[in-house]
């Protein structure tokens, strides 16, 4: 028969658990993200508008984030919130979902991104591309 001062040991130690296991997840997660090259890169970002019109952009750059870059030459723009910058307005396009389904989808190198263009690493030579894209 458990006592209460039992219960609430092991409920201390299942806690104690969690933490040791989130900080472990996290250390992970921070040791093995994609790295930014260093020094200057030279990248391409390709933008397909809704009427499928493309823009293609050239940048020379030692900034080491997409999102970063992007904001500062004004092609991009949107609502910050937790999770980073939400997109909406591209090479000055704004999605409207609520109009048409419309967003715009971030691919890198032909792989749809995997993180929020704010955590999206440069690197030399990469092609990103802007889709609008609609539901």
């Amino acid at each position: 028969m458990n006592t209460a001062p039992e219960r609430k040991k092991h409920t201390w130690i299942a806690v104690a658990g969690f933490l040791v296991l989130a900080l472990l997840l996290f250390g992970v997660w921070r040791f093995t993200r994609p790295a930014p090259a260093l020094g200057e890169k030279s990248v391409t970002v390709e933008v397909t508008h809704s009427d499928s019109s493309v823009n293609t952009f050239t940048y020379q750059t030692d900034l080491d984030s997409l999102g970063e870059l992007l904001e500062q030459e004004g092609l991009i723009s949107g609502t910050e919130s937790a999770y980073g910058l939400f997109v909406d307005t591209v090479d000055g396009e704004t999605a409207v979902f609520d109009a048409d389904g419309g967003w715009w989808r971030l691919t890198c190198n032909g792989q749809d991104a995997e993180t929020g263009v704010d955590e999206v690493m440069l690197h030399d030579g990469d092609v990103y591309a802007w889709i609008y894209t609609t539901n």
